[in-house]
């Protein structure tokens, strides 16, 4: 029983001294690579810098130019229409569609006939009374006639000349004139066309030497113009009209602005009179679309830059020593794709600071650039 105990306990000890030994030679061989390691070099990594564009800080005064569309209307358009009726006799070379008239020129004219024999008659009978009204006066005198007699027969002569005036009239308004120089539209009368009395429209007539356009502010806009030194009446209008392939521009000048604001926007309709030196003027006519630019707000000593400079509608950087510096601004307004901004307090930002116009993600105080 001893001797198995022994040979027990002889087998662990081997077992177990092999064990140490393994493990002993372990640690010596970790601790060796651990000696002999070599440290590696540190390398400082060079700083990245950024490439970027940049413009040159620049305060001047600047009119940014609102960009608009309006559409081309008359100051005059008028009905034709005739005020006595009867068969059409004649029609002028120029009263069809899109005719040119002067003022004062023959567009149609009814057959006077009937007309012309009532002034005749009417002219006859006025004379007639007339001598008696003059009569009745030289007997009232020599008092052969009374009173009565005399004011009757003055009576019945001031009638036959009202009536006689009202003939004269319509004979007059069987010729029907252009009342000024226009365009001719809606033509409904032609040669043989029989117009009733009841004051017939045959057409329209459109003046086109006097042309506006009329186009729409906002609320915004419409402010702005208001804070402007220059006065809105009067201010200039640039106008674009394209047909085919060929673009006609027009000068106009803000006339007048319309009557009410819109509730649903708060703007307000304004018009512009096109200024008759153009020779295109002729050429436009109302209904056309058009592209328009006024003139905005003057904003003084402001700087331009592109949108791409503007951080969170907040912020640019300028360049100081090849790095990036935050320039707090406020945005004025806009001209094109540009934005006008000036430096918000405490921020500065000089006359020839260079200002960073290319975005980066990276973009921040002391970034090399």
């Amino acid at each position: 029983m001893n001797s198995e105990k022994k040979n027990f306990l002889n087998q662990v000890f081997k077992r177990s001294k092999a064990t140490l030994i393994l493990v002993g030679f372990t640690v010596l061989f970790i601790f060796y690579l651990m000696t002999t390691k070599t440290e590696p070099e540190i390398i400082d990594a060079p700083e990245k810098v950024w490439p970027i564009e940049a413009a040159v800080a620049e305060y001047k005064n600047i009119t940014p130019q609102l960009k608009l569309y309006g559409e081309i209307t008359s100051a005059r358009r008028s009905d034709l229409r005739v005020s006595v009726g009867g068969r059409v006799t004649e029609v002028g070379g120029n009263f069809k569609e899109g005719g040119i008239v002067k003022k004062g020129e023959l567009l149609l004219m009814i057959d006077d006939f009937e007309y012309r024999n009532a002034v005749t008659e009417g002219q006859a009978k006025f004379d007639i009374l007339k001598n008696d009204a003059e009569r009745a006066e030289k007997l009232f005198l020599k008092g052969t006639v009374s009173e009565q007699f005399k004011d009757n027969a003055l009576l019945e002569k001031i009638q036959q000349e009202i009536i006689l005036a009202e003939a004269k009239k319509d004979l007059r308004d069987t010729k029907l004139f252009a009342p000024y120089d226009g365009v001719i539209n809606g033509v409904v009368a032609s040669l043989g066309k029989q117009v009733s009395t009841f004051n017939d429209k045959v057409g329209e007539i459109i003046d086109i030497t006097n042309l506006e356009v009329r186009f729409s502010l906002s609320k915004a806009q419409y402010g702005r113009l208001l804070e402007d030194s220059q006065s809105v009446i009067g201010r200039p209008v640039s106008i674009n009209w394209t047909a085919g392939n060929r673009t006609f521009n027009f000068d106009a000048n803000i006339a007048r602005i319309g009557a009410e604001i819109k509730s649903n926007t708060g703007g307000v309709d304004v018009y512009a009179i096109l200024l008759p030196d153009n020779t295109s003027t002729a050429l436009i006519r109302p209904g056309a679309f058009v592209g328009i630019k006024v003139p905005d707000k003057t904003y003084n000593q402001i700087i331009s830059v592109p949108d791409t400079a503007i951080y969170e509608e907040g912020y640019v950087f300028v360049i100081k020593n090849e790095r990036l510096e935050k320039r707090f601004i406020s945005i004025l307004g806009y001209d094109n794709i540009n934005t006008l901004i000036v430096a918000k307090q405490p921020s500065v930002i000089e006359e020839g600071d260079m200002i960073a116009v290319t975005q980066l993600r990276e973009a921040g105080e002391g970034v090399t650039v």
